[in-house]
């Protein structure tokens, strides 16, 4: 039985998805597709667009075979963490090959940049470090040095977050083999007008435009996606006034333990909070070339949750959201498969950490839905186990 893994947020699930679940199983010549997938809120620290479970539901109709947790400790963090992450549940399952997009599609071209970024020459470590010492962030001056030092490379962002995939196979030990879809915008659908973006799709709700976001989406989601459009979408905005009172009355010990805070950016945060009149206007006060919006937004959610920087890099529980109900076999396999024990209760992680910070995610995050179902507090305990 060969099993294929994806790590994803699927914000919401789209056609570009789904093409990028069929090339996997083509390429790959797969028997079972299970995606690692973020929660409440994503990796750029934002709201996720629709409820974990819905967006859960629709990768299930959509072509993957099971659904696992990213937890909110691993998902809410730079790309490093995010695929650290994400990889680590993938891996302790037992999937034998690992999916994901780049720009290229080149398999061959991703190997060899990565080898150049693990055996760092020491020019292309100066071009890292000149880049930082004015003011870049990490991703952009080794992005920009690896374009230096290969003439025609795309760098981009999901070659960034490629290289992290790697990377982390390579720090765990791990046996799993490699599968490179091309990615571009739009992401390949065979019907181009079906081949919008995540952020385009959301973009067009906000704008008012459902029917044509609707129809934008693979035939097998679209009630899942109209039925969250009803009550099931996230209106961040809501969670603003929230955020900016959590962060003006942050203590200096919580400050002190935030994640990826450091560099005085807790403080700065802290004290630019203090003044701003709402949480955009904090947001752009903090930003700079040192403080990019990403990193500011996943601080101020990580300070909303209640999440902290001693967190393990590896994810602490293998939680199984849902699977599809000809993909039993699947599941008897992964147990075999497992290097821990598979949960599918939430009472069997009911008191770890991790999982109470899901909890509060979920919980912060139902707050800016409009339906009273994701209003109501601790879904994570009383969402029914999804099989479709």
């Amino acid at each position: 039985m060969k099993i294929c893994g994806i790590v994803s947020e699927y914000n919401p699930f789209h056609a570009g998805h789904k093409y990028h679940i069929d090339e996997t199983r083509k390429t790959t010549n797969c028997d079972y597709v299970v995606a690692c997938m973020s929660g409440a809120f994503t990796q750029r620290g934002e709201p996720a667009f629709m409820d974990k479970f819905d967006r859960a539901r629709a990768a299930l109709l959509g072509g993957c075979d099971a659904v696992f947790e990213l937890p909110q400790e691993c998902a809410v963090r730079p790309a490093e963490w995010f695929a650290r992450g994400g990889v680590s549940v993938l891996d302790k399952i037992g999937c034998d090959v690992i999916s994901f997009g780049t720009e290229s599609g080149d398999k061959g071209e991703l190997m060899r940049v990565f080898d150049l970024v693990s055996n760092e020459t020491d020019e292309l470590r100066e071009m890292i470090k000149k880049g930082l010492s004015e003011g870049k962030t990490l991703a952009r001056a080794r992005g920009e040095a690896l374009e230096a030092a290969c003439p025609g490379l795309r760098s981009m962002p999901n070659l960034s977050l490629a290289l992290e995939y790697l990377s982390s196979i390579k720090a765990l030990g791990s046996k799993m083999d490699v599968c490179v879809v091309k990615r571009s915008a739009p992401y390949h659908a065979e019907q181009t007008d079906k081949g919008l973006s995540a952020s385009e799709i959301r973009q067009a709700v906000q704008n008012g435009n459902t029917d044509w976001a609707v129809e934008c989406m693979p035939s097998e989601v679209r009630e899942v996606f109209r039925n969250a459009l009803a009550g099931g979408v996230s209106r961040k905005a809501r969670l603003d006034e929230l955020f900016l009172h959590i962060i003006r009355n942050l203590t200096d010990e919580k400050k002190e333990n935030l994640p990826d805070a450091g560099e005085g950016l807790s403080e700065r945060i802290y004290q630019k909070a203090q003044t701003a009149v709402s949480l955009e206007a904090l947001i752009d006060s903090v930003k700079c070339k040192r403080y990019t919006r990403a990193r500011i937004t996943r601080v101020i959610a990580a300070a909303a949750i209640g999440l902290e920087k001693n967190a393990p890099e590896d994810a602490p529980y293998l939680r199984l959201l849902g699977f599809r109900k000809e993909s039993a076999a699947l599941i008897k396999e992964l147990d075999k498969r497992s290097g821990q024990k598979i949960v599918s209760s939430p009472e069997k992680v009911r008191t770890h950490p991790a999982f109470l910070a899901e909890i509060r995610a979920t919980d912060l995050w139902g707050l800016s839905a409009d339906g009273e179902k994701y209003r109501k507090a601790g879904r994570d305990c009383t969402e029914k186990f999804i099989v479709v």
